[in-house]
């Protein structure tokens, strides 16, 4: 005889809930007509059945449609809302109403069977037909929602494992966590062996999280804990110390003979009763990791309102320039810089300004990380570069040369030069030797390769290059050395103080020297006052910009106030 069993090897088990024992008996002699092997339960109620579903995986479910005051129905709504497994489920009935078929069938049911039609072969074909169906769901809904790598949750279920917590108001706490130097195993070692480093993770995980909690695999090398009873920082700090080491420790690749150890970064949200829902939660725990990493890694971060609320600002305000570009708000101010000896006008320095339409008239200084960010701060260079020649060549003044801050990131992006060329290019009657370019000492000195290359090529395009802030940094001899430049601007900050200072005094001095042996022009900032001009004069430095000679102006005010300054200065 051919005995139908489950993937364990067990006969079939089957549970018969029917308020009626005649009818209860009547379906076990059915079954016992067969060729399965199965082990039946009955149950009379639905209380009855949902304390056997409880305990016990049955394959199907045999469930009358009358059970007492209640109906079938009401079994089924609670195992598909209630249960975790997928069993499934026949509904028997001496009804032939379309409509609670129709209502079954939308409740989960696998099959609906009328009584009084009801032979050996049709439910024996019901069962197996109901029992294949209810597997491929279950391989349909582990899909969904297990890792196939790992056998971890994946993010839908961790999501609704999370969601349930937060409707239910119960403590927990979201620990993201992102494997470091996950990378170099994939490209030394390959994917399979990359793939085995995920997987010995997630065992040791596996080991050390309590039934109650959820281990998600939601992609790549980043994993979610979501651990249940936990209010505060210190109930979960000791556990994830725990888990850090764990992860620390070396894993054997038997195949190469040597071993390879991988770290993580972590970032954890506690949840709290501010009505957030679990996307956003997680989303906090994920970005709480990037600040781990961004730390130096292997570390643990806690999620922090405040600084959320400085990410939301920066996020905003830079989204406000890109608009601001569009919507020409920005500025930009022109400051002159003059030989403070003879009084001729060598320059200006072009300095922006934003017209923000609620917070108002905005200095560099306010917008700093929009103006150092890899992309936006891109888009205002390029603008300030445009309006700077385009302004330049309305002015019409074929010596005076015009001064653009360009940011690092701006400096060494892609096609800089090529788009810098372009600009020249199309700006009518511009001779690219009135366009000195400042960059800042303070770009990191394992950039000076790439900014060489591409000062030089700026240079071949007959630019002048100033290297801004000078004596500001760690790295003013290497930039002197590598790049080739073509002015020096003194640091404000070595300015304020030479009238008491002698170190500044003597890094004034140094700055000279050094101008001087190199073959560099020499611009002195912030020159405030009749005694600054005067002992930079004194000290060698001969040319300067700052409040004293003239304040940063619009653009309209700059060719009244070169007539103003030159006539007063030709009847001295």
């Amino acid at each position: 005889m051919e005995v139908l069993e489950t993937n364990e090897g067990h006969a079939l088990k089957l549970l018969i809930v029917d308020d009626d024992d005649v009818d209860r008996e009547r379906l076990r002699r059915m079954l016992s007509k067969s060729n399965i092997e199965t082990n039946i339960s009955e149950a009379s109620s639905v209380e009855d059945s949902m304390d056997f579903l409880s305990y016990e995986d049955y394959d199907c479910v045999i469930v009358d449609y009358r059970l007492g005051l209640n109906s079938g129905l009401t079994l089924l709504n609670n195992i598909r809302q209630r249960m975790n497994n997928h069993c499934a489920v026949i509904m028997v009935t001496g009804l032939g109403d379309e409509e609670v078929a129709a209502e079954a069938m939308r409740l989960g049911a696998s099959d609906y069977l009328l009584k009084n039609q009801l032979q050996s072969p049709q439910l024996i074909r019901a069962i197996i037909s109901s029992i294949h169906r209810a597997d491929l769901e279950k391989k349909l809904h582990n899909m969904a929602h297990y890792d196939n790598l790992t056998g971890l949750a994946s993010r839908p279920l961790l999501l609704d494992n999370l969601q349930q917590i937060i409707t239910n108001q119960d403590a927990a706490a979201v620990a993201f966590l992102d494997l470091d130097n996950f990378k170099p195993v994939n490209d030394n070692y390959g994917h399979d062996t990359g793939d085995y480093v995920l997987v010995t993770v997630a065992n040791r995980l596996k080991e050390i999280i309590r039934k109650s909690d959820t281990l998600a695999r939601i992609g790549g090398d980043e994993f979610v804990l979501l651990l249940r009873d936990v209010s505060c920082k210190e109930e979960c700090d000791g556990f994830l110390n725990r888990l850090i080491n764990l992860i620390n420790t070396p894993i054997e690749l038997l195949e190469f003979e040597c071993q390879v150890q991988v770290s993580a970064s972590i970032g954890v949200a506690l949840v709290s009763n501010d009505s957030l829902d679990a996307d956003t939660i997680l989303r906090r725990a994920d970005q709480t990791m990037y600040q781990a990493k961004n730390m130096g890694r292997n570390n643990i971060i806690f999620f922090d309102p405040e600084e959320e609320h400085r990410q939301y600002a920066r996020r905003a305000l830079l989204q406000a320039a890109e608009r601001g570009i569009a919507l020409d708000e920005f500025e930009l101010y022109y400051q002159p810089q003059v030989n403070m000896v003879n009084h001729k006008i060598i320059g200006v320095e072009a300095l922006i300004r934003w017209n923000h339409p609620t917070m108002g008239f905005l200095y560099p200084e306010d917008f700093t990380e929009v103006l150092e960010h890899p992309a936006t701060g891109i888009l205002i260079g390029e603008w300030v570069l445009q309006e700077a020649l385009r302004q330049h060549s309305r002015w019409q003044k074929d010596d005076l040369v015009i001064s653009v801050n360009i940011a690092p990131a701006h400096l060494l992006s892609k096609n800089f030069v090529q788009r810098l060329g372009e600009l020249l290019t199309s700006t009518p009657h511009f001779n690219p030797n009135l366009l000195e370019i400042e960059i800042l000492e303070t770009v990191s000195i394992d950039a000076i390769p790439c900014a060489v290359e591409v000062v030089e090529a700026c240079c071949d395009l007959g630019i002048h290059i100033a290297l801004d802030d000078f004596g500001s940094g760690y790295s003013s001899l290497n930039y002197l050395k590598q790049l080739p430049l073509n002015t020096l601007k003194i640091d404000s900050c070595s300015i304020q103080n030479i009238l008491s200072n002698p170190k500044d005094r003597a890094i004034v001095a140094c700055a000279v020297a050094l101008s001087n042996a190199f073959n560099f022009k020499l611009i002195a900032e912030g020159v405030e006052s009749l005694e600054h001009k005067q002992a930079l004069i004194d000290i060698g430095c001969l040319q300067g910009q700052g409040y004293f000679i003239a304040k940063p102006m619009a653009a309209k005010k700059m060719i009244n106030w070169i007539q103003s300054y030159n006539q007063q200065h030709q009847t001295h």
